[in-house]
């Protein structure tokens, strides 16, 4: 078939599982972008990858910014005729609140993200990454949604069993206020038991799980660095326990509960 000047054909298998990505990313660099295709069978060369990335930003359906102040250089975002090409094939989205947002701090925010998520992919464990703009749009759009946007809904593999849990990146501290927000949505949650917070620096870490000392939910707390270098496997500390455990053990210890219990819930 032959097409207008200035109209573009797009791929089924390479060019909407790109967009996706970089929907569901917020921000991404290139090279991210890259490993994500790669992982998901839907890029080989490094070369025709650029090309398409060239003629996606030539067609305006997505953005290239370039943040003096970061040492990643340039990275991509969605363009509002991206998102609307993607809504139009049925893709959950409720709009995007970071759609012209370059903060320094929120584009950091979503790259270190993508590490634990192409982290977690790298591993060969990881069943389904929600995230949070599929998240945003379930809440806002039906009676079935979580209680919060987490920054990701994760299902893993472990030996034969499939566990769940709500993934929180957190790079700086919030308002106090939040934080006793945040545990009441936690303790009304019906539809995750496990509960991970990554985090920056152990200052932040032991912060955060003195801040979650009246929560009655169990919280996780682990360092990002170690996520990415050892996965599940990385150290956590619980708001209830002064006990150091791995993250592994805790979805394992789900997995041992009775039949019929809370906790055997992924």
């Amino acid at each position: 078939m032959r097409y207008r000047k200035g109209m573009i054909a797009l791929s089924e298998v390479r060019d909407y599982p790109l967009l996706r990505c970089v929907l569901h990313s917020s921000f991404v660099t290139p090279a991210q972008l890259y490993e994500f295709m790669k992982l998901d069978y839907c890029a080989s060369s490094r070369n025709a990858f650029d090309n398409r990335l060239r003629r996606l930003l030539a067609h305006d359906l997505l953005m290239r910014h370039e943040i003096p102040t970061m040492s990643r250089g340039v990275v991509y975002s969605i363009s509002r005729a991206g998102a609307s090409e993607l809504v139009g094939r049925g893709e959950y989205y409720s709009g995007s609140p970071n759609i012209g947002k370059e903060s320094n701090g929120h584009v950091q925010h979503a790259l270190e993200l993508n590490d634990i998520h192409l982290a977690l992919k790298q591993g060969r464990t990881l069943v389904r990454w929600t995230p949070e703009s599929d998240i945003r749009s379930r809440n806002e759009f039906t009676g079935i949604g979580y209680v919060k946007d987490y920054d990701a809904v994760i299902v893993v593999r472990i030996d034969e069993h499939e566990s769940r849990f709500a993934l929180e990146y957190e790079r700086t501290q919030k308002a106090n206020g939040r934080y006793q927000e945040i545990q009441q949505r936690i303790q009304a949650e019906s539809d995750v038991r496990h509960f991970l917070y990554l985090v920056s620096n152990y200052d932040l870490l032991l912060f955060l799980v003195k801040k979650f000392e009246g929560c009655r939910r169990p919280v996780y707390f682990g360092l990002r660095q170690d996520f990415l270098t050892e996965g599940l496997c990385l150290s956590v500390q619980s708001n209830h326990s002064p006990v150091s455990t791995t993250f592994l053990a805790v979805l394992k210890h789900g997995h041992s509960c009775p039949s019929g219990s809370r906790a055997s819930a992924s």
